[in-house]
């Protein structure tokens, strides 16, 4: 299995540069929390927006699951959409 290298400068994978949009719910206390945090540690942390702090939020969770969960590798599948609803059990 190939190993994909993270570009620590960016957050993004090396090589991977095409951007898109995602749509997520979460509560609005952690949506200000977070708010908060970026306009405190924006400029310390060079982050270049607010999406640039979420993506590095959302790949160190994604490399985490990796790294707890597949050896460390990137799991296949990427691309495949997402079952619609709630997990079951929530």
């Amino acid at each position: 299995m190939s190993h994909v290298e993270a570009d620590p400068d960016s957050g993004e994978y090396a090589g991977e540069r095409r951007r898109t949009t995602i749509t997520f719910y979460l509560s609005e206390l952690l949506r200000n929390r977070a708010r908060a945090a970026y306009r405190t540690t924006s400029f310390a942390e060079q982050d270049s927006s607010w999406s640039d702090m979420l993506g590095k939020a959302l790949l160190a969770e994604v490399e985490r699951r990796e790294r707890v969960h597949n050896y460390g590798e990137p799991f296949v599948g990427g691309e495949e959409p997402l079952t619609p609803g709630r997990p079951i059990g929530f």
